[in-house]
C-alpha cells in the first residue's frame, strides 16, 4: 500500500484536530483541546476511481508554530499538506495564505488543500467576498469550504489530495 505523509497546518483553534477526528472516527467533539507539539494518526483512503487504497500518515501540528513550522523536523518528508483556517476569523485566513506560500517555497510542486473550516457557523456567511478572493489567489481547485462539525467536504478533500499524490507519485 502506498503511504504518504500529510502535514496539517494552521493557527490554533481553526479545527485541524476536529477535521481529523471527523475523517477518521466520523465524530465531532465540541470542546476545544489544544494539540501539543504533534499528533500522528493514519487513515486509509480509497480512491473514487477504484484504484488501490493509500495510507495517509497525518501529522496534526500545534498551531503555535506559524510559518516557523518549516524550520522544524516535523515537515521533513512531507508529500502534501492540508492547511486550515477558520472562516469566522479573518486573521486565520491570512495566516493560511502565508502557510501555503511557505509550503510552496519549501516543497515546490507538492500538492496541498487549503480548507476553509467552520462554514456551518452563521458568521461564515459574511466571509464570502474574502473567500472568493482567496480562491482566486491560490487557485480555485486547491481551496475547499468544509465543516468538521457536519462533515461537509472533509472526506472529499482528503480523497482528492490522495489522488493528486498518487498521480504525482510523491
Amino acid at each position: 500500500m502506498l503511504t504518504a505523509k500529510v502535514m496539517l497546518l494552521g493557527d490554533m483553534g481553526v479545527g485541524k484536530t476536529s477535521i481529523l477526528y471527523r475523517l477518521i472516527y466520523n465524530r465531532f467533539e465540541g470542546q476545544y483541546k489544544s494539540t501539543l507539539g504533534v499528533e500522528i494518526l493514519s487513515h486509509d483512503v480509497v480512491p473514487a476511481d477504484g484504484s488501490d487504497p493509500m495510507r495517509l500518515v497525518l501529522w496534526d501540528t500545534d498551531g503555535d508554530f506559524g510559518t516557523q513550522i518549516f524550520d522544524t523536523v516535523y515537515v521533513t518528508g512531507a508529500s502534501a499538506a492540508i492547511i486550515v483556517s477558520d472562516v469566522t476569523r479573518p486573521q486565520t485566513v491570512t495566516r493560511m495564505v502565508e502557510l501555503v506560500r511557505g509550503f510552496e517555497e519549501r516543497f515546490p510542486g507538492r500538492p496541498y488543500r487549503a480548507l476553509l473550516n467552520k462554514i456551518d457557523l452563521p458568521e461564515a456567511a459574511g466571509s464570502a467576498g474574502a473567500i472568493a478572493e482567496l480562491a482566486k489567489s491560490l487557485g480555485r481547485s486547491s481551496v475547499k469550504s468544509v465543516s468538521a462539525k457536519t462533515g461537509v467536504g472533509i472526506a472529499e478533500s482528503f480523497v482528492e489530495l490522495a489522488q493528486t499524490i498518487r498521480r504525482r507519485q510523491l
